[in-house]
């Protein structure tokens, strides 16, 4: 004969085992916060790398400038340039143009001192060019196949390959142009 199952204190019946989803996921939340905490590397991994934050803002930048051609039908120019360190964007304008210059949105992207832009490939074109490159991004949204290797103080480098017609962006670092 088997006994009657008797409830506990917590409500639980006496053979029920396990742990119930909101318990194991507070154990997983925990583990994650002491592993991020604990080991210094991980968190500066996601977190710190100047890089890795880099890459992101240039994704974000031509996904912007992409973004805004295509809003206001108008083309413009992105230009990187390796001297200066520095990525920016304008407004592709006619020569029967240059008299309205006064407000035209335009911005840049500084990139931090531990990280430099090593090379600009375009499509059609041999090699990297010395210090400025520009990419001609239609009033569709669309540009030219376009590798951008950035590279640290470490010598650690990333490459982004930008895709005339993706809004996708692939990072890699044995990409070969």
């Amino acid at each position: 004969m088997s006994r009657p199952l008797q409830r506990t204190a917590w409500g639980r019946r006496e053979k029920e085992q396990g742990f119930t989803l909101i318990e194991m996921v507070v154990v997983v939340f925990l583990i994650g916060i002491m592993l991020s905490v604990s080991i210094p590397s991980l968190r500066n991994t996601f977190f710190t790398d100047p890089l890795k934050a880099t890459t992101r803002k240039i994704i974000g930048m031509v996904a912007g400038v992409r973004e805004l051609a295509a809003r206001t039908q108008q083309p413009y120019l992105l230009h990187f340039s390796r001297l200066e360190n520095r990525i920016w964007y304008e407004k592709d304008v006619a020569e029967k143009e240059t008299k309205d210059l006064g407000n035209l949105p335009s911005g840049q992207l500084l990139l931090p001192e531990s990280v430099k832009i090593s090379g600009v490939w375009l499509a059609g074109e041999e090699g990297a060019a010395e210090d400025n490159n520009s990419v001609w991004i239609s009033k569709q949204g669309y540009l030219i196949d376009t590798i951008i290797r950035i590279e640290d103080d470490q010598g650690n480098h990333l490459n982004v390959h930008f895709y005339p017609f993706l809004d996708t962006a692939l990072v890699a670092d044995d990409l070969v142009p």
